[in-house]
């Protein structure tokens, strides 16, 4: 391939790559918005339920940390599946990562454009914006993701570092000042069962969608080709990132459990935005606007940084020239961006966001959209995991503990939450769930009919070495 398809070699230095790690969880967008769903199961034991889903996450990047040190590709999960299981699970692992990055940011886009800044900004000013706003809105968050990923990896990450920085700050002295005014009403018992009126169970179950507020922290695998010494640079950057999200996530779960009060939690849980709410009381309304402000700059980080994963698998798997067309897999000469996958991922996601939200409605749109996303997200960590040990064992270097124990209890719980996304079957969430079935379908043909020698020519059998 000629070198002007091929990223930028040795571009993005350690903390841009926990920057890519960070903001893709964004946990201030967790903070104001998507932490109401665990709090409906898990009440007054939120913090509890943050804590066990943050280590079993941590348990879960033991897989990219381990395949990382091996394997740096902007294929990221395609790639690792496909040197683990072989190409044609890696191909399908690949498909099932195109349906995930293709409705990741315009879901992203309609929940903020049609539910959080609307809800945020009648609260903030008690203006009603017209129901029309939402496709306003839903677009700048698009076109901020295409102009930031056209203009190249550097550029986004570096904006990602210092506004993400800012974004762990607040949530901490949010979180600060609401224990620190809380006073006596600060206890620990709110990471045990007390709190929780249907006990492990409903703690179980918040844990499950605690889990999904760390989602992303594995996408640096994708910079595989682009950061300083990813063998490297890569595990120890989700590590760190991963460290920083848990403790900051943590911290603010158990601040807005004590501050809302822990035997209230139902009536948090029932509301959209409960962390704007909050810091109107315990930081005033300018308090509660920079928050807001910078909340509504952590959609976008989140969006941008899922983005810029997403564009690089999709190059991947262009460039292999099997799912995609060869074509697509061009890189700028002067940005050193994938600006041909770009085009063809903001497409599509302009048509997922506008048209699809208009015909069937902005709320049905999110919710069977981030049911596919979900669905799709834990097919593919499950495929990884389970290659793990596969891959360490071909190369003679297999740990029981390392990549055959850790992967599977990770897997096990994955699998759990898969489960509890797909049962019982409530339309239209489950719209999403037959989508990704579908589409999964689809690839399991595509995968099995692909000719072998197509497939042994794919970056799933070679890495960043053979790249230079």
């Amino acid at each position: 391939m000629s070198q002007y398809n091929n990223l930028e070699r040795e571009s993005v230095s350690f903390w841009l790559v926990v920057a890519q790690s960070l903001t893709t969880v964004a946990p201030l967008m967790d903070l104001i918005a998507f932490i109401t769903t665990a709090a409906l199961f898990a009440y007054g034991a939120l913090p509890l339920a943050f804590l066990l889903a943050f280590i079993t996450t941590f348990l879960s990047i033991n897989t990219i940390f381990q395949f990382s040190k091996k394997i740096a590709s902007s294929g990221g999960y395609y790639t690792f599946v496909g040197k683990g299981l072989g190409a044609r699970p890696g191909l399908f692992t690949g498909w099932i990562y195109l349906i995930y990055t293709w409705l990741i940011v315009p879901n992203e886009a309609i929940f903020f454009g049609a539910l959080f800044f609307p809800a945020a900004f009648q609260l903030l000013t008690g203006i009603a914006l017209p129901a029309i706003a939402w496709i306003v809105l839903s677009l700048v968050l698009i076109i901020f993701v295409f102009l930031m990923a056209y203009l190249g990896i550097k550029p986004s990450l570096k904006y990602s570092l210092i506004t993400g920085g800012l974004e762990v700050l607040i949530m901490l002295i949010f979180s600060f000042i609401v224990i620190a005014k809380s006073g006596y009403y600060n206890t620990l018992t709110v990471f045990t069962p007390k709190f929780s009126p249907t006990g492990w169970n409903g703690i179980l179950l918040g844990m499950i969608f605690s889990v999904i507020s760390f989602g992303g922290s594995g996408t640096p695998v994708t910079l595989g080709e682009e950061a300083k010494l990813p063998h490297k640079t890569i595990g120890k950057a989700v590590i760190t990132s991963m460290l920083i999200t848990g403790f900051t996530i943590t911290i603010a779960a158990y601040a807005l459990t004590i501050g809302w009060g822990p035997s209230n939690m139902g009536a948090f849980g029932s509301q959209l935005i409960p962390g704007i709410l909050e810091s109107r009381t315990y930081m005033g309304i300018a308090g509660a606007a920079i928050l807001t402000i910078l909340g509504v700059n952590s959609f976008f980080n989140s969006a941008l940084s899922s983005f810029n994963a997403g564009i690089r698998t999709t190059y991947a798997i262009a460039r292999d020239g099997i799912l995609l067309p060869v074509k697509l897999a061009k890189v700028h000469q002067k940005y050193k961006s994938p600006h041909y996958v770009i085009y063809l991922n903001i497409v599509i996601a302009l048509i997922l966001a506008i048209p699809v939200g208009y015909i069937i409605g902005p709320l049905n749109t999110f919710l069977i959209e981030v049911t596919g996303v979900t669905v799709a997200y834990f097919i593919y960590h499950i495929l990884t995991n389970i290659s793990l040990g596969v891959y360490f064992k071909k190369i003679k270097e297999l740990s029981i503990i390392k990549h055959i124990i850790i992967p599977a209890v990770a897997s096990v719980f994955f699998a759990v939450i898969l489960y509890f996304s797909i049962i019982p079957i409530t339309f239209p969430v489950s719209y999403g769930t037959v989508l990704v079935f579908v589409w999964a379908v689809i690839g399991i043909f595509i995968s099995l009919v692909v000719k072998k020698d197509r497939l042994t020519k794919s970056s799933m059998f070679f890495s960043y070495e053979n790249l230079k």
